[in-house]
């Protein structure tokens, strides 16, 4: 038996192994550098054993360890401060209060009528995450609405299954989220060398499959509403201490980041030659007003100690998230390594994918479900090694080829937003919820999967039809 062969097995063998550590909750940064390791250390020895006469052994095996655990951090640097900048941008409007008062404000000209309330306040949120991101963002907005839903006598059925959807219907769009794919090695290409213009289709996409995420919401509020209107228990309102007001110039705040962005996107229409904004821009622009308007700008000691403090807040926000994400790139990179072995042991088994992508398509559609628990179908999961089989079908093996393929992106894209945000009850800030709301999330899956499953099937299909 040749060493690819055995190479292949243990590969195989791994990759299950890995699914079923993550799909039974185990620690996902730890897995990830595990099997980061154990695939480059195959490839170390399959280069040694295949290497070309007159070649060093040593030298091969240093740029693969260099490429893997150099390369995979840093290859992720951009994407890293943009979460930090988002996270920050969240960070201000939660600590200054904006975000809090202008739910409020939402509240009071709701009036009486709870369905209203609950459409509005959704929609409220699901533009403000467009912008803000980073579960410590979630929670704290969660501690605001999730208490004035239920002390107004809202079941926490809609009101939780409400909220986490419209936290991940703004998510498309958002530029913290949409840099973990652009920053990823095997997406990388598809928007820096606008390949086939899909940055350009991308930004279509998004807007459209955020357009859809929200109408099935508002559905969903409305038949849930229904439902549970005869079923409520209203908590008591906790008491808040008293904070400065917030002038009504400064709502306009949350949404600086998308109008930025949306302003050049209709002008694009036109015009595809424009340029827009760098996506740190338009955080820092969203800062600095955030600090501005509401008086935290009024003196240079206030501004340091604003700026200071709200950056450590975000970054301690997203400290997990962004080791996740290295960690995810570092795998990333080993799995580029092992792609060779898998393209050779496979053959032209697997061309099927390449050949019939509606076909591939449709079958994540249906089975969009195993994305749930941090499965096969969600990359930020166990998934990551099944998109890794699928790049090495893609590229065979050719690391020239990574990344440039709209299919991997297609399939993988819309489950963490439709599916683990919106259904989940693995999701890092979904579990806050429900614990905080003592809502089973046995319950939660129940009321919320039919809704997610519709969602990422409509929204695959329609990347598919815009991407590739």
């Amino acid at each position: 038996m040749s060493f690819t062969t055995i190479a292949a097995v243990l590969i195989l063998i791994s990759f299950l192994v890995f699914i079923g550590y993550t799909a039974k909750g185990g620690n996902l940064l730890i897995g990830l550098y595990v099997i980061s390791t154990l695939w480059t250390l195959l490839s170390i020895i399959y280069g040694a054993v295949n290497i070309a006469p007159g070649d060093s052994v040593f030298n091969e095996a240093m740029r693969q360890i260099k490429e893997v655990y150099h390369g995979g951090p840093v290859g992720y640097g951009e994407t890293t401060a943009i979460i930090i900048f988002a996270s920050w941008f969240g960070r201000v409007l939660l600590d200054t209060g904006i975000a809090g008062e202008l739910i409020k404000r939402v509240v009071e000209y709701s009036g009486e009528n709870k369905l209203g309330l609950v459409l509005t306040v959704s929609l409220v949120t699901s533009a403000i995450f467009m912008s803000i991101f980073g579960p410590g963002s979630v929670i704290a907005m969660g501690t605001i609405i999730l208490p004035i839903f239920f002390s107004l006598g809202i079941n926490k059925k809609l009101g939780v299954g409400a909220f986490l959807m419209a936290v991940a219907s703004g998510m498309y769009v958002n530029g913290g989220y949409v840099s973990q794919f652009s920053g990823h090695s095997f997406f990388g290409p598809l928007f820096e060398d606008n390949i086939n213009n899909f940055a350009n289709n991308f930004t279509k996409f998004s807007w459209i499959a955020t357009f859809i995420h929200i109408i099935i919401m508002i559905i969903y509020i409305i038949f849930m509403y229904n439902l549970t209107k005869n079923d409520v228990r209203a908590w008591e309102m906790p008491k808040e201490k008293e904070e400065k007001k917030i002038k009504g110039f400064a709502f306009v705040v949350p949404f600086i980041p998308v109008i930025l962005n949306l302003s050049v996107s209709i002008a694009q229409i036109w015009n595809p030659e424009i340029e827009g904004f760098s996506v740190i821009f338009t955080f820092i622009v969203g800062i600095f007003f955030g600090l501005l308007t509401t008086g935290h700008l009024s003196s240079y000691k206030e501004a340091l100690e604003s700026v200071q403090k709200t950056l450590q807040n975000a970054i301690s926000d997203v400290a997990l998230l962004i080791g996740m994400l290295v960690a995810m790139n570092t795998f990333a990179k080993s799995a580029g390594l092992i792609s060779p072995i898998i393209s050779t042991t496979l053959g032209s088994s697997l061309d099927w994918i390449a050949a019939k992508p509606l076909l591939v398509v449709i079958i994540f559609m249906v089975l969009a479900p195993l994305a749930l628990f941090r499965g096969p179908f969600m990359i930020w999961g166990s998934g990551i090694a099944l998109a890794t089989v699928i790049n090495a079908v893609l590229t065979g093996g050719n690391p020239e080829l990574t990344g440039t393929f709209a299919l991997l992106f297609v399939l993988f894209y819309v489950q963490p937003i439709g599916i683990t945000a919106s259904t989940g009850p693995t999701q890092s800030w979904n579990m806050w919820a429900l614990s905080y709301s003592d809502y089973a999330p046995k319950e939660f899956l129940k009321s919320n999967f039919i809704w997610g499953w519709l969602i990422t099937a409509i929204n695959i299909f329609l990347a598919y039809t815009i991407l590739m």
